[in-house]
């Protein structure tokens, strides 16, 4: 379920990056239903970001790491922080370009603009991931 479910996301994303006309197919309890989708409004917000990650240790966050900016606890491989400049993202969804899809539901320090960080479980998987050009795509709330 859930690989349809990225699969129609990454396809919705592509869709609306190139404002293009998209067949797609899926298989939907053992039938192919083919969907025909036309994007006509205006192009989404995206942009090119500096990507980095970040775990819930203290040094790497606020007063309180066990809770996200919208209060929730955060989650490896869903949760993402933004910066200010991109505060309007809060609470929505990015497609970020080679990571898949992330829920923005944290705040970067004031100091960071045009930045995503990813929530990471561990320090040692963090710091492989390293500092990462990548497109971003605000998919809404």
């Amino acid at each position: 379920m859930l690989k349809k479910e990225y699969l129609a996301i990454l396809a919705f994303s592509l869709l609306l990056i190139c404002g293009l006309q998209i067949h797609l197919a899926m298989s939907l309890s053992g039938k192919e239903h083919e969907h025909r989708i036309i994007y006509q409004g205006p192009p989404p917000e995206h942009l090119e970001a500096i990507i980095t990650a970040y775990t819930n240790r203290p040094q790497e966050t606020n007063s309180d790491p066990a809770h996200t900016a919208t209060m929730e606890k955060p989650k490896a491989g869903w949760t993402c922080a933004v910066s200010r400049d991109l505060i309007h993202w809060l609470g929505g969804r990015v497609y970020i370009e080679g990571v898949g899809v992330r829920r923005v539901n944290d705040l970067m320090n004031k100091r960071f603009s045009e930045r995503v960080d990813v929530f990471i479980g561990t320090v040692a998987e963090a710091r492989a991931f390293g500092v990462q050009n990548r497109k971003v795509v605000f998919l809404g709330k």
